[in-house]
């Protein structure tokens, strides 16, 4: 259960973090400054890093299952046995 948690939670964090960045982007792009394009970019690290959580396990959950055909090295690396 603690993993569906962090699991729905990585997710919506991902959601959260595409809408913010995406508005802040279209902010930033009208009236550009420094510090819009420094919230754009930590927004758009945040959507990456989420995204990256998510994919890990459900790569980690199909490889404890044996349905991965083709092998990620980013993921083997911290899934070492």
């Amino acid at each position: 259960m603690v993993r569906l948690a962090g699991y729905l939670a990585a997710f919506a964090a991902a959601i959260w973090a595409l809408q913010a960045g995406w508005t802040q982007f279209r902010n930033t792009y009208q009236a550009p400054n420094v510090t819009g394009w420094i919230l754009t970019a930590g927004y758009a690290a945040l959507f990456a890093a989420a995204v990256l959580y998510l994919g890990f396990w459900l790569y980690a959950q199909d490889r404890a299952a044996g349905r991965v055909r083709k092998r990620i090295g980013l993921y083997e690396m911290f899934l070492r046995d």
